[in-house]
């Protein structure tokens, strides 16, 4: 078992830095798309009325609380030589930008 998981180690480490960048990228497109899509995200859960502009601002709140998280993890598993977590925050962070756009499009046409 230790063997498997130290070569599985290897065959990412050259690829340590890229996946590091790569992540920092993913990272500042979610914050875009998470900026612009909050005031929708506001009124996901109400279908007629304008979301408040304290509402909206709380969610921005959460997105810069959930960017520091992923730059913060992103940068521990780089400096650690963690290459599974890596990989991890890649999927977290896809999986983060594709729901948004995902709920955007479902509420862009519901109007």
């Amino acid at each position: 078992m230790n063997r498997m998981g130290s070569k599985r180690a290897v065959v990412l480490e050259p690829y340590l830095l890229q996946l590091f960048i790569l992540n920092w990228l993913l990272i500042i497109v979610d914050a875009a798309v998470g900026y612009l899509v909050s005031p929708l995200l506001a009124r996901f859960g109400a279908v007629d009325t304008e979301p408040s502009p304290r509402t909206v601002q709380m969610i921005r709140r959460l997105l810069t609380l959930m960017v520091t998280l992923y730059m913060f993890f992103n940068c521990l598993a780089f400096f650690r030589g963690n290459n599974i977590l890596l990989v991890i925050i890649t999927g977290v962070v896809l999986l983060d930008i594709v729901t948004q756009l995902v709920l955007r499009y479902r509420m862009n046409r519901r109007r």
